[in-house]
């Protein structure tokens, strides 16, 4: 893999305490958020060969709206196991995939613990932050919350 994008969630509702973590949706922040981030993919022109996200509600929801606005058609694959894992199970579930670019949707700290592993810069990640890294160099290239 030659880029990986690493994208945490966006901003995420606490209103219903009923809500099992998993099923929170977004809140209306999080919605602009998403927005943001959709129209910066699209005037950015990414090339993502491959999209992965977490099952959960919000990181499903934060990619319906970046898809409102990003010109998408590649490959979409819904994760359970990107939902409250390790860095170490993060990096295997990379590793398995066989694109040139990889937009990943998580969660923190994991997102954050990830994109501080694979370039060794102290990186801390808020709501719908997106880090850009050039695989082949583990070299930061774009770091960066559009709003």
């Amino acid at each position: 893999m030659k880029k990986l994008y690493l994208l945490r969630h966006a901003k995420s509702s606490w209103s219903n305490p009923a809500l099992r973590d998993y099923d929170r949706p977004l809140n209306s922040r999080g919605i602009r958020q998403a927005k943001a981030m959709g129209q910066f993919f699209q005037k950015n022109a990414f090339e993502i060969d491959g999209i992965l996200c977490s099952g959960a509600q919000r990181t499903r929801e934060t990619l319906d709206l970046i898809l409102e606005s990003y010109e998408y058609r590649g490959a979409i694959e819904y994760k359970d196991e990107i939902y409250a894992t390790s860095v170490s199970a993060l990096k295997k579930i990379i590793r398995q995939v066989n694109f040139d670019s990889l937009l990943l949707i998580g969660h923190n700290p994991e997102i954050e613990a990830l994109a501080e592993d694979l370039t060794g810069e102290f990186l801390i990640m808020p709501t719908c932050m997106l880090a850009v890294i050039d695989m082949e160099q583990g070299k930061l290239e774009i770091f960066t919350r559009p709003e």
